[in-house]
């Protein structure tokens, strides 16, 4: 039985719901509406890092001198 995040259409705001097959119609627990968006869930990517650029020619990605190819 997965538990999904969905959105509503109408109040905008974001609940996980227990759905327990896939003909289940779940409704926001906030209004009641029906008109809910499944969101896709958040992967988490290990070894990325995004908070350094390498600033020289080889373009590893790397700290300065890191690399050994500059």
């Amino acid at each position: 039985m997965p538990i999904f995040d969905y959105t509503c259409a109408d109040c905008g705001k974001t609940s996980e719901l227990l759905v327990r097959s896939s003909q289940d119609k779940p409704a926001c627990p906030h209004c009641g509406s029906a008109k809910l968006e499944k969101q896709l869930p958040m992967v988490a990517v290990k070894g990325l890092k995004s908070d350094h650029v390498h600033s020289h020619g080889c373009g590893c990605g790397k700290p300065s001198g890191g690399c050994g190819g500059n």
